[in-house]
C-alpha cells in the first residue's frame, strides 16, 4: 500500500482510509479497468476493438491478466463477472438476447485475447463479423 502511495505522491494512509485494505485497492482497480472496457456512445465494436488492442492495450492486458488471477479468487472472479454483465446488459439494451450477447461477449474476448497473442495491428481485427453472425446491429 506504501509503494502505491509513494508512486500516487499522497500521505502515507490515504489508501488505507479510501479502500480499507490491499484487497479493496485491488477490487477498485478491477472496477476501474472494467468501466473503461465498456463501449462508448455511439462507438463501433471494430473502434471498441481498437480502442482495447491500440491506445488501451496497457488496460488489456491486465484485465487478462486478472481473469487468470480470478481462478484462484473467488471475490476476484465476482468483480469481472460483474463487469462482464454490464457489458451484457448493454447488449440487451440495444436489442440482443440475454444469451447471444453472453456469448457475443465471450466471443469479443477470445477475438481480442488472440489478436494480443499474435500481436495483430488493431484494424486488422475486424469484429463486426461477428456481430452480424449474431444478428446484432451495432452504432
Amino acid at each position: 500500500m506504501r509503494g502505491v502511495e509513494d508512486e500516487a505522491g499522497v500521505p502515507h494512509g490515504s489508501a488505507r482510509h479510501y479502500f480499507a485494505n490491499q484487497r479493496g485497492l485491488i477490487v477498485e482497480v478491477v472496477r476501474h479497468l472494467l468501466d473503461g472496457d465498456l463501449p462508448r456512445p455511439g462507438e463501433t465494436p471494430k473502434q471498441q476493438v481498437a480502442r482495447w488492442l491500440g491506445p488501451e492495450s496497457g488496460r488489456t492486458r491486465p484485465r487478462y491478466e486478472l481473469i487468470i488471477a480470478s481462478f484462484h479468487d473467488p471475490d476476484l472472479a465476482v468483480e469481472l463477472v460483474r463487469g462482464r454483465d454490464r457489458f451484457v446488459d448493454i447488449l440487451v439494451e440495444r436489442g440482443m438476447t440475454s444469451s447471444d450477447a453472453t456469448e457475443l461477449v465471450a466471443a469479443l474476448d477470445g477475438i481480442v485475447l488472440d489478436a494480443l497473442l499474435r500481436e495483430q495491428a488493431p484494424e486488422s481485427v475486424d469484429p463486426e463479423r461477428i456481430f452480424k453472425k449474431f444478428g446484432a446491429k451495432f452504432p
